[in-house]
C-alpha cells in the first residue's frame, strides 16, 4: 500500500452533502453572474435544485439500505429506516445555507426512503 492509498478517505455522507450544496451554490451564483439570462435564470435554478434533489438519492440510498436491513421485522426495518433519515436529517440541517437547499435535500432523502420501502418486503418497483 502506497502512502496516498493509506491516507485515502471517503468523505462522509453529510460531508458529500455539503459538496452538493457547494456546488449547487457555485452554480446558482454562476446563473446570476452570465449576463442576458434574465428570462432563463429561474428556470436554470430550478434546474441547479433538481439536480440537487436527484443526487441527494444516490448518496443516501445505500446508507438507508443497509440500515434497514439491521431489523429481524418488517416492523424493525422500517423503524431503522425511519432513524436513519431521521439521523441524517440532523446533521445535514445546519448544512444547509437556506430552508431551500434543505427542502432540495429533504425532497432527495425521502425519495431514497420510499425507495428502500419496498425492499423490507422483499418487492422491486415495477418499471
Amino acid at each position: 500500500m502506497t502512502s496516498l492509498e493509506s491516507n485515502f478517505v471517503m468523505p462522509t455522507i453529510p460531508q458529500s452533502i455539503q459538496t452538493l450544496f457547494n456546488d449547487h451554490q457555485a452554480r446558482l451564483a454562476a446563473v446570476s453572474a452570465a449576463p442576458g439570462v434574465v428570462g432563463l435564470s429561474l428556470d436554470l435554478d430550478q434546474m441547479s435544485a433538481t439536480y440537487l434533489s436527484k443526487a441527494v438519492p444516490i448518496l443516501v440510498r445505500p446508507k438507508y439500505a443497509a440500515n434497514s436491513n439491521t431489523g429481524t421485522s418488517p416492523e424493525d426495518k422500517i423503524s431503522s429506516l425511519a432513524s436513519s433519515v431521521s439521523r441524517l436529517s440532523k446533521q445535514v440541517r445546519p448544512l444547509a445555507p437556506n430552508d431551500a437547499f434543505y427542502s432540495a435535500f429533504t425532497s432527495g432523502s425521502v425519495a431514497a426512503a420510499q425507495d428502500v420501502f419496498p425492499s423490507i418486503f422483499g418487492l422491486t418497483m415495477p418499471s
